[in-house]
């Protein structure tokens, strides 16, 4: 026999108004301090990486910059290691390198060379809230993402594409999304001035 739910008292009812318009009142001064950027910023269909392929994780052995430089050939570079790569500076502080790939062979040639470990990591979760180490998370593919070539011949994901990887991964973060724009719009008024 189902178990009967219990009514809410009066006291339970009026406290989860209160959460509720405290939550309100939070997601509308982020509406109203993001201004004319949340208006962007929810026109952007949200792209999930997990779900783009198959995804598989690696423990990184090696420093990110030397993994990234072995896969340079082979990867679509997305999410927070896009935007290093792009302009200096990532969203995330985990240190994870987030890739594209046409098929698994580079991480094997990765696994060979001692950059990752050689057997795929459990832990695939995209952000962790969690301490752990640093990780490959690559997205296999059958055709690899448009991309744009950055410093050093480096692929990275479209403009476009980034800002959707961004909103499916964290969700509407104005804040995140507002140093995506920045960064981006200083990037094409440098590339107007050179």
């Amino acid at each position: 026999m189902p178990e009967r739910k219990r009514a809410l008292s009066a006291e339970e009812r009026m406290a989860d108004l209160r959460r509720g318009r405290a939550r309100l009142r939070t997601e509308r001064l982020e509406r109203e301090l993001s201004g004319p950027l949340w208006h962007r910023m929810v026109r952007v269909v949200p792209l999930a990486f997990r779900l783009e392929g198959t995804l598989m994780a690696r423990v990184l052995l090696a420093e990110r910059e030397r993994v990234v430089e072995a896969l340079r050939g082979d990867a679509v570079f997305a999410l927070d290691t896009a935007m290093r790569l792009a302009h200096g500076a990532g969203f995330f502080a985990g240190g994870d390198v987030h890739a594209y790939l046409h098929d698994a062979s580079p991480l094997d040639r990765l696994a060979g060379a001692g950059l990752v470990e050689r057997e795929a990591c459990r832990d695939t979760v995209l952000l962790r809230p969690w301490p752990g180490p640093p990780r490959l998370l690559a997205c296999i593919v059958d055709e690899l993402p448009p991309f744009r070539v950055v410093k050093d011949g480096v692929r990275v994901v479209t403009r476009e594409r980034l800002a959707r990887e961004l909103l499916g991964a964290v969700g509407r973060r104005a804040d995140l999304f507002a140093l995506l724009t920045r960064a981006e719009e200083g990037a094409l008024a440098a590339a107007a001035a050179s």
